[in-house]
């Protein structure tokens, strides 16, 4: 059986809807959580990359992978810092980050991609660079920190979660950014929260819509074939 392993942040203030990468109903297989202690959203959407997540991290992938995950993955696109030490200790893919799919994109589109993430002040460009991209991929960037449908239960814990409301707030954030910048073709959510607002995002803007869940959806159809013969 297929099993998806996902590393999740101790997040007590909010819950995770479906299309939420730290909820099992996200995923069309077997799913199994593993609970990063201690390790809280403002330890990771940092202008600087943490060091220490290295280590609770790699520890939480070894054991998805003995638990019998095929893929492990995580809940936030700030972890791209931890994308190749700890593919390197495990047997299976791994992904990091959601933000692995840019220059993916910009190559299918041949243009402008949007990026929505939960803090464009946080996501420097140490972080895209480590994502694979590159000076001459034009990208635009927008964070929703300033949003406070979306900062208050996601990034300070302060407010229970309204989706309809934070599907508002990203739809009109993705309009916002593709009025800016008219030459945006596709959109690439870093934010590993946005996948259940990600169907508005298509529908506001008409653009092609990535995120964490397009991603593990590559790799679980790598890793899981169907026989043609």
């Amino acid at each position: 059986m297929i099993t998806i392993g996902v590393i999740v942040m101790e997040a007590k203030s909010f819950r995770r809807p479906a299309g939420d990468a730290g909820s099992k109903k996200s995923y069309p297989c077997r799913t199994i959580l593993h609970v990063a202690r201690g390790v809280t959203i403002g330890d990771v959407v940092h202008p600087l990359p943490n060091r220490a997540l290295l280590a609770p991290f790699l520890t939480g992938a070894l054991k998805l992978q003995e638990q019998g995950a095929h893929v492990v993955t995580t809940t936030c696109g700030f972890l791209i810092p931890l994308q190749d030490a700890i593919a390197n200790q495990l047997r299976v893919p791994f992904i990091a980050s959601s933000l692995l799919q840019i220059p993916l994109v910009y190559r299918l589109v041949q243009g402008r991609v949007g990026v929505i993430t939960a803090n464009d002040e946080a996501l420097t460009k140490s972080y895209l660079q480590l994502a694979g991209v590159s000076d001459d991929m034009p990208i635009a960037v927008l964070g929703l920190q300033h949003h406070n449908a979306f900062a208050e239960p996601y990034l300070n814990g302060s407010a229970g979660l309204d989706l309809e409301r934070v599907e508002a707030c990203v739809a009109g954030a993705s309009v916002q950014l593709l009025e800016r910048y008219p030459d945006i073709k596709a959109f690439v959510c870093e934010c590993h929260n946005l996948p259940p607002f990600a169907a508005a995002i298509e529908r506001s803007t008409g653009k092609p819509v990535f995120d964490v869940l397009s991603l593990v959806s590559f790799v679980l159809h790598g890793i899981n074939k169907l026989a043609f013969l």
